[in-house]
């Protein structure tokens, strides 16, 4: 595992200058402009292309057919990705504890993020994570990526066709009724659980890129 995360973080050098570059930057522009929370999508979407540029460069120097060869199961081959990403993940959190820090030891942020929000966004990223890599195994990176933005497109188009078309009564009766609002209460307070559902929706998302590695041949 070690070592296939280090080829990808060798191979991705150059990629990985480019978005510590945005990241001191972003974080620089987030501390002086007093708004914390506009970057905060953008470092974690790039944390997200990670795997995808990773997988792009495997394809381009056919790196698939050469660890063929090698001693190295495909399910380590397809776990690296996710280890990967996770540690892109991760490292998008930074600058929001360095904001955190700056406000608890200065005055020059008013508006700070809140571990909930930190919290929320981590969930969220784990979340996409887990609904693009199956795509991305099955397809290759190229169409992988457009196919599972083509899914996530139908999903979010097809929720609110199917509530207009006659649910709207039973969905506002759902969101009034009163365990509902006591999960989501629960849960607000208890932001964390958010994280433990997204990571176990990536245990499940592994187990289906590993079916998928294993039962067609990846360019």
């Amino acid at each position: 595992m070690r070592a296939l995360l280090l080829k990808d973080i060798l191979a991705l050098k150059r990629t990985l200058r480019i978005y510590a570059a945005f990241l001191v930057v972003y974080c620089g522009i987030g501390i002086f402009s007093d708004n914390p929370s506009f970057f905060m999508v953008f470092i974690t979407v790039l944390s997200i292309m990670l795997p995808i540029n990773a997988m792009t460069i495997d394809k381009g120097c056919h790196w698939n057919a050469y660890s063929a060869c090698l001693p190295i199961p495909r399910s380590m081959s397809v776990l690296s990705k996710y280890v990967l990403a996770g540690l892109g993940i991760l490292a998008a959190i930074i600058p929001c504890l360095v904001f955190r820090l700056v406000d608890r030891y200065t005055s020059l942020i008013t508006d700070t993020i809140s571990w909930s929000e930190i919290a929320l966004m981590t969930a969220l990223a784990l979340t996409i994570l887990a609904f693009q890599m199956p795509f991305l195994f099955r397809f290759g990176p190229e169409r992988g990526r457009f196919a599972s933005m083509a899914a996530l497109l139908l999903l979010c188009i097809g929720l609110p066709m199917i509530v207009m078309q006659g649910g709207m009564d039973a969905l506002t009766q759902t969101l009034h009724s009163d365990f509902l609002l006591e999960l989501l209460g629960w849960v607000g307070s208890r932001m964390w659980v958010l994280i433990v559902i997204a990571l176990a929706l990536n245990v499940l998302s592994a187990v289906i890129s590993i079916l998928i590695v294993n039962r067609h041949d990846v360019d």
